[in-house]
């Protein structure tokens, strides 16, 4: 799904100002500004205030926000029949156990937020996903190409990945990791690639 004005969606706590656009000035009041009562695109706060209405909406009906994860939101009856939403700024990725509880979730969150069904997900963040008999599979091999072209390095011999294929995966039930420092520490990784 995608929100459509997505960041028209926020409500500001704080009193922000801006010069009047090109084209709109008030002949006569050149030396006022506007004052902004919605969120703006291209405004800094815009982000976080699309993100905190969608909070406030998605937990009031019954969604777990994700302690790992803040953009990572479930909600699962006692049947264990769910769905978990994944929101990367304006788009969202919405699935399930249950095709019911899924068509459920796309009508609520239409109808609070201006939405688009964009079909079926294909590639997120990168990722390419397939929908297979056995289930899901995700792979980066296309993003990888990719990177090997834009550093030309299409001519790299390829390795099977070093996981063990039969290892089971666990809840993790460690201490959960700060966020904020968590994805400081991912934004500064660059791929690195050896010189000739």
């Amino acid at each position: 799904m995608d929100v459509k004005t997505t960041f028209l969606n926020g409500h500001l706590e704080e009193e922000v100002y801006m010069k009047q656009p090109e084209g709109f000035v008030m002949s006569g009041n050149e030396h006022k500004v506007c004052k902004l009562v919605k969120s703006l695109n291209g405004l800094k706060q815009a982000p976080k205030h699309l993100h905190q209405n969608f909070d406030e909406v998605v937990l009031s009906s019954g969604f777990l926000l994700n302690q790992s994860d803040k953009c990572l939101y479930s909600k699962f009856d006692s049947s264990d029949k769910g769905v978990i939403i994944c929101l990367y700024v304006d788009d969202m990725l919405i699935f399930g156990t249950d095709q019911n509880q899924v068509d459920n979730t796309k009508k609520f969150l239409s109808s609070r937020f201006s939405m688009k069904h964009i079909g079926e997900a294909d590639v997120i963040l990168g990722i390419k996903i397939k929908c297979e008999n056995k289930g899901i599979v995700i792979t980066q091999s296309h993003y990888i190409k990719k990177i090997l072209k834009k550093f030309n390095r299409e001519d790299c011999s390829s390795v099977s990945t070093p996981m063990d294929s039969v290892e089971k995966l666990k809840p993790n039930t460690s201490k959960p990791v700060d966020q904020l420092e968590y994805s400081r520490a991912i934004g500064s990784s660059d791929v690195a690639m050896p010189s000739t």
